[in-house]
């Protein structure tokens, strides 16, 4: 699909940091250009680096600036000597609120690994199983590097089915592809890097069909084996490159979760995106690049790899899910509250 215009593609990007008197909130805002690192293919690339800046004092690289916002989700199992590479999320506070697809954060409980245990009113214990993301460093200032945060809690909609075979697994029935998450806390003064999601009183062209989307993951991700060091520590060679899928709305159901249309659980809409695996849980924009306003659900292949036909969730009926480790309170109400460093932006009408 060629772009619609010839400006070069790029998203708005927040920058977040305490101020002279210590107050964290948004410090600068940047436009961050994604061009591809070889000539080619425009609808699926890996994403070139570059450095960056905003004025007073912000300097990073295209990458890091995008790593510390769209991060890989991974898991590690003792015992085990490599990490499980499932998807891609992305920071929806500087206080560690993240989406991904719901699928990618059930799929210990899928895969049956890590220990994970159902246990009644509470849902299920991960707690034997390190599943986290990986947040890039800034090169500028520090060793090139990935840093592993241990995700909290996670919340989603879903209901238990049973196996119909002898002696089988209980399985998760997912009512919508989104899970909201917490990410264990940084230090207090390096806030998480949010995105801006749509929200309440938003206008623009969203997901109009015909329309361009923008997905930014961690595409072809690869498990990787760790190896066992002198000092006894376990590494391996850890390498998440970012790519930018674009296409257009094709069809949207948004009433997908009462009268199904599509395998994608919840309400959703098709795009002609391709979305080999590690994509799924990433951020979908709309032409604006500004908002957030679907997570990447699923991608269909074929014999020869990828096709270009996507599904996204859409994201705003997630924002009304009370979350339990949150007083059943919803994004909405979060953000409306402003405690948890939620973005809030406003835009003309279209």
């Amino acid at each position: 699909m060629p772009p619609e215009d010839e400006k070069p593609l790029e998203i708005l990007k927040l920058l977040f940091g305490p101020n002279a008197k210590g107050v964290l909130g948004i410090q600068a805002m940047i436009p961050l250009p994604l061009r591809p690192t070889a000539p080619g293919n425009d609808r699926f690339f890996k994403i070139a680096d570059n450095v960056v800046g905003a004025q007073p004092n912000h300097i990073m690289t295209v990458l890091s600036a995008l790593g510390q916002s769209i991060v890989p989700i991974v898991a590690m199992v003792p015992g085990e000597e490599t990490i499980r590479c499932l998807g891609t999320g992305f920071f929806i506070s500087w206080s560690g609120l993240l989406i991904t697809a719901a699928h990618v954060i059930i799929d210990p409980i899928e895969r049956n690994y890590g220990g994970v245990r159902e246990v009644e009113g509470i849902g299920w214990d991960m707690s034997q199983l390190d599943l986290g993301v990986m947040v890039a460093t800034n090169p500028i200032f520090q060793q090139p590097d990935w840093v592993f945060r241990k995700i909290e809690w996670s919340g989603l909609l879903a209901t238990r089915t049973e196996s119909p075979l002898l002696f089988g697994r209980r399985d998760l029935k997912l009512s919508a592809d989104t899970a909201i998450c917490k990410v264990e806390t940084a230090l207090s003064d390096v806030p998480y890097q949010p995105l801006a999601i749509v929200q309440p009183g938003i206008r623009g062209v969203g997901l109009q069909v015909g329309k361009r989307a923008v997905a930014i993951g961690y595409g072809a991700m690869a498990d990787i084996p760790l190896e066992e060091q002198p000092d006894g520590s376990r590494r391996g060679a850890i390498q998440f490159d970012l790519h930018v899928a674009q296409g257009q709305i094709l069809e949207r159901f948004p009433e997908n979760d009462v009268d199904p249309q599509v395998r994608t659980p919840g309400p959703c809409f098709s795009a002609s995106l391709t979305l080999p695996p590690g994509m799924s849980g990433s951020p979908i924009f709309d032409d604006e690049r500004i908002y957030v306003h679907g997570v990447v659900s699923s991608g269909l292949q074929d014999e020869h790899g990828p096709t270009d036909l996507g599904y996204g969730s859409m994201l705003t009926p997630s924002l009304g899910i009370p979350l339990k480790f949150m007083q059943d309170k919803t994004l909405v109400d979060l953000l409306r509250e402003g405690g948890q460093g939620m973005p809030r932006l406003s835009i003309a009408d279209a």
